[in-house]
C-alpha cells in the first residue's frame, strides 16, 4: 500500500457525499468521525477512465468496519456512486488486469464475461448494501459494513455449487480486506445478471395487487397471486442442499446442545429489549403494551428433541427470492445484517429461515394494505393466512420428498416469528425508519387480532 494514497485521502478526509448517494429512505454510514484505515486504487483499463478510483476502509468507534468506496473529481474526492465505473473496473480486475495493495485481495471464482461498452446503473432495492449492474452481464454488491471473520457468501455459494443447487446467480468472485490481526472481511461480491429479474418485494407485491382487483369475484386463470408453494419448494430445496456434505463444507450437520437453545432464547429477549427501546415514538409504546404475550412467545423457545442445526441462508425475505426470465433465483448470503459475525456465522436451525420467510410474506401484505381500503384490506389478511399456510405445507412436502423432514423443527417457528419481527423494528431504527409499519402491524394481528 503506498503511503502517499493514504496520506493524501486523510488531508481531505472525510470525502464529499454526493446528493445521489443518499436515497430510498435509508441511512448511508456517515464517514466525518470514522478513522481511515487503509485503501486502495483500482487500476483503469485502456485510458478509458480519467479519474482515480479507490477502495477504503474506515473505521467508527465501536470498532465496524465501513467501507467507502470513492472517486477523485476535479481533484476532490467523494464518495462513488453507479456510473463511476468502479464496478466495472473492479469486475474487469478478476481478470487480472491489475494487482490490488495492501490488505485488499481478489478471489476471482469464474470467468466473467466481455463487458463491451456495458455501463453501470443502480439497482433500485431498499437494502443496506449497493447493488450496481454492469450492463446485462454482471452485478456487484458493495457491503457497507462487512463484518471480519468467515467469508460466508463466499463459503456458502462454494458450497451450493459443489452440491449442484443451481438456483443462484452465478458467482464470478469477490474482493476482501484483512485487517492488520489477519482477519479477513469481504467488501464486495460479484454474481451473473439474471435477465428480467425482478425481487420480491416488486414481484410478489405485484401479483397481490394484481389479485385485489378481482373484487370478489373468481380469480382468472392467470392470477399468479398464491406464491406461497413454488417459495416452499425453493426454501426446501436450499435447506435440503445446505445440509449435503461437500469439500467445502465436509460437515454441515450438527445438533443444538440445550446450551444452544438458552442461548437463542436469550438473544431472543435480548432483541425484544432492543426493538422496544428503539422504537422513540408511539409506536414504541405500543411494543410495550404487547410485552407480556411477545415475552411468552419468546419463552416457547425450547426444544426436547435435540433440534439439527446447519448453514442456512440467514436473511431469507421475499427480497432475496429474484423471478427472472428463467424462475426464481435466490440472492444475498451475506446475513442479517442485525446480527454480529458470530451469529452469522454459527450453524442455526432451518426454521429460523422459515420464520423470516413466513415473517416476509406477512409484509408482503401489510405494503400493499398500506395502498389500499375498506374490502380489500380484508382480502389482503385472508391472502396473507393462505399464502403462509401453502408455503409451510410445500416446504414441509419439499422436505419429506427426499427424506429430510428432521431439518425442521416446527415448534420453533412461532418464537422465531416473533423475534424476527423485534429484528424488523431493530433494522428499521437503524437503517430505515418508514419500515417499522409492517412489523408493528404483524405484530398487532398476531396479538390482538386486527
Amino acid at each position: 500500500m503506498s503511503l502517499s494514497l493514504l496520506d493524501e485521502l486523510r488531508r481531505q478526509w472525510p470525502p464529499a457525499e454526493p446528493e445521489s448517494a443518499v436515497g430510498a429512505g435509508y441511512t448511508l454510514i456517515p464517514l466525518d468521525g470514522l478513522r481511515l484505515l487503509d485503501a486502495c486504487e483500482l487500476p483503469g483499463t485502456d485510458g478509458r477512465l480519467q479519474h482515480r478510483l479507490v477502495v477504503a476502509v474506515a473505521g467508527d468507534e465501536a470498532d465496524r468496519l465501513v467501507l467507502a468506496p470513492l472517486v477523485e473529481a476535479g481533484g476532490r474526492w467523494r464518495r462513488a456512486r453507479p456510473g463511476d465505473g468502479l464496478s466495472r473496473t473492479l469486475v474487469e480486475a478478476f481478470g487480472g488486469r491489475g494487482k490490488l495493495a495492501g490488505g485488499f485481495r481478489l478471489l476471482p471464482l469464474a470467468d466473467t464475461p466481455p463487458l463491451g461498452d456495458a455501463r453501470e446503473r443502480a439497482i433500485g432495492v431498499d437494502q443496506t448494501n449497493t447493488s450496481v449492474a454492469v450492463g446485462d452481464a454482471v452485478v456487484v454488491k458493495w457491503l457497507q459494513l462487512p463484518e471480519p471473520g468467515e467469508r460466508r457468501a463466499a463459503t456458502l455459494l462454494a458450497h451450493l455449487a459443489a452440491v449442484g443447487f443451481d438456483a443462484v446467480p452465478r458467482p464470478f468472485g469477490s474482493i476482501s480486506w484483512t485487517d492488520p490481526d489477519g482477519r479477513e472481511a469481504t467488501i464486495a461480491l460479484a454474481d451473473a445478471y439474471l435477465p428480467d429479474a425482478r425481487d420480491g418485494w416488486d414481484w410478489c407485491v405485484a401479483r397481490l395487487e394484481a389479485h385485489l382487483q378481482h373484487e370478489d369475484g373468481p380469480c382468472p386463470e392467470d392470477c399468479g397471486a398464491w406464491i406461497g408453494a413454488p417459495l416452499g419448494r425453493l426454501v426446501a430445496g436450499l435447506h435440503v442442499a445446505l445440509a449435503l456434505p461437500s469439500d467445502v463444507i465436509p460437515e454441515p450437520m450438527a445438533t443444538a446442545s440445550p446450551k444452544h437453545v438458552d442461548h437463542w432464547r436469550a438473544a431472543a429477549l435480548a432483541m425484544f429489549e432492543e426493538a422496544t427501546k428503539a422504537q422513540a415514538t408511539e409506536r414504541g409504546a405500543e411494543l410495550g403494551a404487547l410485552a407480556s404475550p411477545i415475552r411468552n412467545v419468546l419463552a416457547t423457545l425450547t426444544t426436547e428433541t435435540g433440534t439439527p442445526v446447519q448453514p442456512i441462508h440467514g436473511d431469507l425475505h421475499v427480497g432475496q427470492v429474484l423471478e427472472w426470465r428463467d424462475g426464481l433465483a435466490i440472492i444475498d448470503f451475506d446475513g442479517n445484517p442485525t446480527l454480529g459475525a458470530g451469529m452469522n456465522a454459527a450453524l442455526q436451525p432451518a426454521a429460523r429461515d422459515v420464520a423470516q420467510m413466513t415473517t416476509s410474506l406477512d409484509h408482503v401484505g401489510r405494503v400493499v394494505a398500506e395502498r389500499v381500503e375498506g374490502a380489500r384490506v380484508a382480502r389482503v389478511g385472508s391472502w396473507i393466512a393462505e399464502t403462509t399456510v401453502a408455503f409451510l405445507a410445500a416446504y414441509v412436502a419439499g422436505l419429506e420428498s427426499v427424506g429430510r423432514r428432521e431439518l425442521f423443527d416446527e415448534a420453533l417457528l412461532a418464537p422465531f416469528e416473533v423475534e424476527q419481527e423485534c429484528r424488523e423494528l431493530v433494522y428499521a431504527a437503524r437503517f430505515l425508519p418508514r419500515w417499522r409499519y409492517a412489523p408493528m402491524a404483524a405484530l398487532r394481528a398476531r396479538f390482538r387480532g386486527r
